[in-house]
C-alpha cells in the first residue's frame, strides 16, 4: 500500500487479565504497523495494568493511561481524546482481530473515499465454538439511506463500534455517552449521517468473544438500548423523513429486545414495562406494515407480542434453545 497514514486503535481495558495477552498480540501482529495503539486502563484491579506497561516497553507504538473506573464510554473518550491518527478504531480487550483487519479496512476507506468502513465478524464462545455472521454481500459502499438500514437489521453489521474504522475527524464533536449501556447505539447513526456512507468488508476480521458474566450476557436489562432507539428514530423523523419507517422500525425493534432480555435472563418483566413495549409497536404497526425490508417472521413476531405475550414468550424460548447468537 502507497499511502500510510496513522491509525490509532483505543483499547479501553478493565480486569480483562485472562484475555488482555491475546488482545494486544493480535494488534501489535497487524500487517498494517503504522499505528498508535492506546491503551486505556479504566482502574484495573487485576493485574492488568502490568500487562499493558509491560507491553508497552516492548512496542515503542504503545501507549498507556491509567485512570479511575469511569466504564468503557469514559475510556474510550479517553483514547479517542489525544489520538493523533487520521483514522482511529476500537477493539476491546476482551476480543482479538485478524492480522489483515485494518489494512482491509483502510484499503477500503481510500478504494471508495468514503470516512467509515465496517467488516464482518466471528462470535467466539467459552466453550471453543466459532460462529461467523453470515457475509453473504460482496465487498462494497453502502450510501447513508442503505447504512443506516444495514446497521439497524444486522444483517451484515450492526453499530458496534468495535468492527470498523473511522476517519478521526468524525469524533470532534462526537463522545461515548458515559454512564450509558448500548453506548456505541447512541452515536453510531450520527457517526454515518456525518460519513454519509460505509464501506463494508466481508472478511470476518474481528472476533466478538461471549463471555458468559459480560456486560451484554449479564442479567442487568439494558433499556439503554431503548433509549439509543427514540434517539435515533426523533432524529432520522427531524433530519432524513424518508427513513423514518427504518427509525421507528428500530424502535420497536428494540421494545422486543429489551422485553426478550428478561425471558433470556429469567427475570420477571413488570408488567408496566410488557404493556409500555406493547404499547410502542401498536403505535409503530404502520411503520412495521410497510417496512419493505423487514421479514415475513419479524412482522409475525411483532403480531404475536401485541396478541397474546403469553404465547409469545413460550415461542421465543423455545426458539431460543436452537439459537445461539
Amino acid at each position: 500500500m502507497d499511502v500510510q497514514p496513522l491509525i490509532s486503535i483505543v483499547v479501553p481495558v478493565y480486569n480483562v487479565k485472562q484475555f488482555l495477552t491475546k488482545c494486544l498480540n493480535s494488534i501489535i501482529s497487524q500487517t498494517y504497523s503504522n499505528l498508535e495503539i492506546i491503551v486505556v486502563d479504566d482502574g484495573s484491579t487485576d493485574g492488568s495494568a502490568t500487562i499493558c506497561d509491560d507491553y508497552a516497553k516492548k512496542d515503542k507504538r504503545i501507549s498507556v493511561i491509567h485512570k479511575e473506573n469511569g466504564g468503557l464510554a469514559s475510556a474510550r473518550n479517553a483514547g479517542i481524546d489525544v489520538a493523533k491518527g487520521t483514522y482511529i478504531g476500537f477493539v476491546d480487550s476482551d476480543d482479538y482481530i485478524e492480522p489483515y483487519m485494518y489494512e482491509k479496512l483502510l484499503q477500503a476507506i481510500l478504494k471508495y473515499s468514503c470516512n467509515i468502513a465496517v467488516c464482518g465478524i466471528n462470535y467466539v464462545f467459552d466453550d471453543g465454538e466459532v460462529i461467523a455472521k453470515a457475509n453473504t454481500e460482496p465487498e462494497q459502499f453502502f450510501e447513508f439511506p442503505w447504512a443506516i438500514e444495514e446497521m439497524n437489521t444486522f444483517r451484515l453489521f450492526d453499530m458496534g463500534a468495535w468492527s470498523k474504522l473511522y476517519k478521526r475527524e468524525l469524533f470532534a464533536d462526537i463522545r461515548f455517552p458515559v454512564g450509558k449501556l448500548s453506548e456505541d447505539f447512541f452515536i453510531m447513526y450520527r457517526l454515518f449521517d456525518l460519513a454519509q456512507g460505509v464501506a463494508y468488508v466481508p472478511d470476518a476480521c474481528y472476533n466478538y468473544f461471549q463471555r458468559a458474566n459480560s456486560i451484554t450476557k449479564s442479567k442487568k436489562i439494558n433499556h439503554d438500548f431503548l433509549d439509543a432507539a427514540y434517539e435515533q428514530m426523533v432524529f432520522l423523523d427531524k433530519n432524513y423523513p424518508n427513513l423514518a419507517v427504518i427509525g421507528h422500525v428500530s424502535y420497536a425493534s428494540a421494545a422486543l429486545t429489551v422485553y426478550d432480555s428478561y425471558l433470556k435472563n429469567k427475570v420477571q418483566c413488570p408488567g408496566s414495562f410488557r404493556n409500555h413495549c406493547r404499547e410502542i409497536i401498536l403505535d409503530n404497526r404502520s411503520y412495521i406494515r410497510n417496512a419493505s425490508y423487514l421479514s415475513r417472521s419479524k412482522k409475525i413476531q411483532f403480531r404475536l407480542f401485541t396478541l397474546n405475550a403469553l404465547l409469545y414468550d413460550k415461542v421465543f424460548l423455545l426458539y431460543r434453545k436452537k439459537k445461539r447468537v
